[in-house]
């Protein structure tokens, strides 16, 4: 049976979630439900489908395929591979994120996945190890957090591969129609801004954050960046004529190699808040989030061009 939930993501999402396999709960061990998750590549890559506001089990944020972009699912992480699209599904040619074996059911807040990333002509291009956890902190101000890392590393046999991609390519998310118009951005610091057309900006930061109200209620999606990652997040934040955020990692500009056997590792950290917090409360968030993710530095020494 097809969560409602995620059928009231958007009237095409239905058609979308019809066709293919449910999603899966992402509940901390308490039971509490902060996520959906769609393991299967549906239809060509596997995202998260809902995140949930603290004490509103039946509201999320997210959209998923709508008309507009049918290939904006969620929350999902897609960049370019030696010229390969993973971002869009426009035809035959764009590549796809297929899981490898079974898919494991998520336990005790976390979900685990191989991914193999596939042109559209069957080339193996990419590795990647994805753990998806999720927590709630807070106490009585309930914080619904969402942890995401990848782990990428050139498929076997490859001597090499390059990520590149459009400036908004990267780790993002597509906000429901009501965010559209009323989305309010706020970043760690405006320094090195730039506008790329229209209200599209990249932003450097440690944190980027849009808010809004629902229904009278303000509701806060924060996004942090891992100080460890191999490249500092632009936060690409677009308003209209739809609302969405991605971390980008400038590979637009910046290509970036990885050479055969490298690791490339990525965590960001998104919390979801019921209320609209100042920036010194966010900035606190951000650096809780980091505490709570230590990553290894070791693995992030990409080859440059």
């Amino acid at each position: 049976m097809i969560s409602k939930l995620v059928i009231a993501a958007s009237a095409l999402s239905q058609l979308a979630f019809a066709a293919g396999p449910a999603p899966l709960a992402l509940e901390t061990a308490e039971g509490v439900k902060v996520a959906e998750w769609q393991a299967a590549a549906h239809p060509r890559k596997p995202f998260v489908a809902q995140l949930f506001v603290p004490g509103a089990a039946a509201r999320g944020v997210l959209d998923v395929a709508p008309d507009d972009h049918p290939h904006h699912h969620g929350l999902m992480f897609a960049v370019a591979v030696d010229g390969v699209g993973f971002w869009g599904e426009q035809d035959e040619t764009t590549g796809s994120q297929q899981p490898v074996g079974e898919v494991i059911p998520p336990h005790d807040g976390m979900a685990r996945q191989q991914l193999r990333w596939i042109a559209g002509n069957g080339d193996h291009l990419l590795d990647e190890r994805r753990t998806l956890r999720v927590r709630v902190s807070g106490g009585e101000s309930a914080v619904h957090w969402l942890d995401w890392r990848s782990e990428l590393t050139p498929a076997e046999g490859r001597a090499e591969v390059e990520l590149t991609g459009l400036h908004y390519y990267g780790f993002g998310m597509r906000m429901r129609p009501e965010w559209t118009g009323t989305g309010e951005f706020l970043w760690a610091g405006v320094d090195g801004q730039k506008v790329v057309r229209g209200d599209e900006k990249l932003t450097p930061g440690a944190w980027c954050a849009v808010r809004t109200r629902v229904d009278g209620e303000p509701i806060t999606v924060l996004m942090v960046d891992h100080p460890e990652n191999p490249r500092p997040a632009r936060w690409f934040t677009m308003g209209v004529p739809f609302c969405y955020l991605s971390a980008t990692l400038d590979l637009e500009e910046r290509p970036a190699r990885l050479a055969g056997g490298q690791l490339w590792s990525l965590q960001w950290g998104v919390a979801v808040i019921s209320g609209a917090p100042a920036r010194e409360q966010l900035s606190a968030l951000a650096r809780e989030w980091v505490e709570a993710n230590p990553n290894n530095t070791e693995t992030n020494n990409p080859t440059q061009p």
